[in-house]
């Protein structure tokens, strides 16, 4: 437990800080699981839309200082990398 006031006061702020955070942290994750759903799918047109609106939410994320950027940087690339792979297959299947 804190000692000092100081240390009271910021235990406060921290707990709403993390209390305001924790509604956009659980949109993000919403958004990058739905879009790993739709890739893994199959349903390659909902899956670009999801992978997009998930890349836009992680940057947000990480333009307001929640996460941090080269977090947010690593994400966004394997999402992009499985989309690329998932539509890479499809197109390989196609043309066989």
């Amino acid at each position: 437990m804190p000692t000092t006031k100081t240390a009271e006061k910021e235990m406060r702020a921290a707990g709403k800080r993390k209390e305001r955070n924790k509604s956009s942290h659980s949109r993000t994750k919403t958004k990058v699981v739905k879009a790993l759903e739709s890739i893994t799918s199959g349903n390659l047109k909902a899956a670009e839309d999801d992978v997009r609106a998930a890349v836009s939410a992680l940057d947000r994320e990480a333009e307001r200082g929640k996460i941090n950027r080269n977090n947010a940087a690593r994400r966004k690339s394997r999402l992009i990398k499985k989309l690329n792979k998932a539509t890479a297959s499809t197109e390989a299947k196609a043309q066989k």
